[in-house]
């Protein structure tokens, strides 16, 4: 079954469907998680403030990283009490991830990309992107198809060469 596209910008839709499946594995593992914030307090607020600062210079000498922008957005979310503007700060920090991961798959040219899955040794298909089809799972050597199968729920820390 194929589902409708809901992201209009490259990569993001990839990026999700990865966040989902770690999160699957997440909640395999350890449960519905509930924790306190921990954020806020004059300590993450100064942070927040200096990793600011360093990001702002960085970026006006034009060496600004990825890690810089990250940290940056991670400081104004440890900084946060409001849920409501928190849970906006996580979305950035969420968005500056995303661009990250676009950047580095950006990198990676198709002579660095197996031509089929690593486990079934099928062609991979980029038009066959169905949850369980045989395009490219992500960056990995192995079609969604392999991957959508590799579900080891009953050991709390499966790792296989595709969950790894």
């Amino acid at each position: 079954m194929s589902y409708p596209t809901l992201f209009t910008t490259p990569g993001v839709k990839q990026f999700a469907e990865e966040i989902d499946a770690e999160r699957q594995r997440q909640i395999a593992k350890f449960g519905d998680q509930h924790h306190p914030d921990g954020t806020g307090g004059l300590f993450l607020m100064n942070m927040a403030h200096a990793l600011r600062s360093e990001c702002q210079e960085a970026a006006e000498r034009g060496e600004a990283t990825w890690r810089q922008i990250l940290m940056e957005e991670c400081g104004e979310a440890f900084a946060e009490t409001d849920p409501k503007l928190l849970r906006a700060e996580l979305v950035q920090v969420a968005a500056v991830c995303a661009a990250w991961v676009a950047d580095i798959d950006s990198r990676t040219t198709a002579a660095e990309q197996p031509a089929s899955c690593g486990k079934c040794r099928t062609p991979f298909d980029p038009a066959d992107t169905r949850h369980d089809g045989h395009a490219r799972y992500g960056l990995t050597d192995f079609c969604r198809r392999c991957v959508d199968r590799c579900r080891d729920d009953e050991i709390a820390d499966h790792r296989c060469v595709i969950c790894a």
